[in-house]
């Protein structure tokens, strides 16, 4: 098998998984990673592609990743517009515990999904993660299995 093909068949199965995710009252939801130095892209990307199978619209993709606190206010701002306009937004954020960017702009979507990567991610990490931007806020968590 061609890594291409198994990058696809990789994206398949996530977006078999996180059809479930899609449902529920939400315009806006921030994919948070549980351990730093972990980006959750693929996962992000997966709910954009199946958005309008769930949701009858198609979600808009956002990244905060990288960014520093300063910066966020932007991607803040263009979240919120977009789903004023009535569009669906997902948007990225870095670890909330190596990088505090990612506390507003997840506080600023209507939900976020915690993603679990097994065999990197610690059980205090997310745990402090879920404290930090408050169990609320979550609609789930997924579970992922880390290559090497």
């Amino acid at each position: 098998m061609s890594k291409k093909s198994g990058q696809l068949e990789l994206q398949q199965l996530y977006q078999q998984q996180l059809l479930t995710c899609l449902r529920g009252n939400w315009n806006s939801l921030a994919v948070v990673p549980a351990a730093p130095q972990v980006s959750v892209s693929v996962i992000a990307s997966a709910l954009v592609e199946v958005s309008h199978l769930v949701r009858g619209r198609q979600a808009k993709l956002f990244s905060a990743e990288g960014l520093e606190m300063g910066g966020v206010s932007k991607v803040i701002v263009d979240m919120i517009r977009h789903v004023d306009e009535g569009g669906l937004a997902v948007v990225t954020v870095d670890s909330v515990i190596s990088k505090q960017a990612g506390v507003p702009v997840t506080l600023a979507a209507d939900a976020a999904l915690l993603v679990v990567h097994l065999g990197v991610t610690r059980t205090e990490d997310a745990k402090r993660t879920v404290e930090l931007i408050g169990e609320g806020k979550f609609i789930g968590a997924v579970t992922l299995e880390t290559t090497r």
